[in-house]
């Protein structure tokens, strides 16, 4: 079986914003693991990890995407924040995941 590596995330930008570079390494990440079903290879993507690495700023940008629309950020916000405000009980279930996370978000004043 013949893999392709994922790109390594891209530089960035002169002048571009935290937003502009969350989106932009969205846009690799989802592009590149679309059609992954092994989460592990989802999570450890270079663009995913870019995503972590821009840390606590990126935080309220995926709390809004989640508001949006329930998503694998759920995934991202307990690396970056250090916590973990789902019940074991809902682990897995990414509706209930992003509520859990919406909740936290709100308690930190971040929505």
């Amino acid at each position: 079986m013949i893999t392709t590596p994922p790109q390594s995330p891209p530089r960035p930008a002169m002048g571009e914003t935290t937003e502009q570079r969350l989106r932009r390494l969205e846009g690799q990440w989802k592009s590149e693991t679309e059609f992954l079903s092994d989460a592990g290879k989802i999570v450890e993507h270079p663009a995913f990890k870019a995503i972590i690495a821009l840390g606590d700023p990126v935080v309220p940008l995926l709390l809004s995407d989640l508001e949006a629309r329930p998503s694998l950020w759920v995934w991202a916000l307990p690396r970056i924040t250090g916590e973990n405000p789902v019940p074991p009980s809902d682990g897995g279930n990414i509706p209930k995941m992003t509520d859990a996370w919406l909740k936290w978000g709100h308690e930190k004043g971040l929505r």
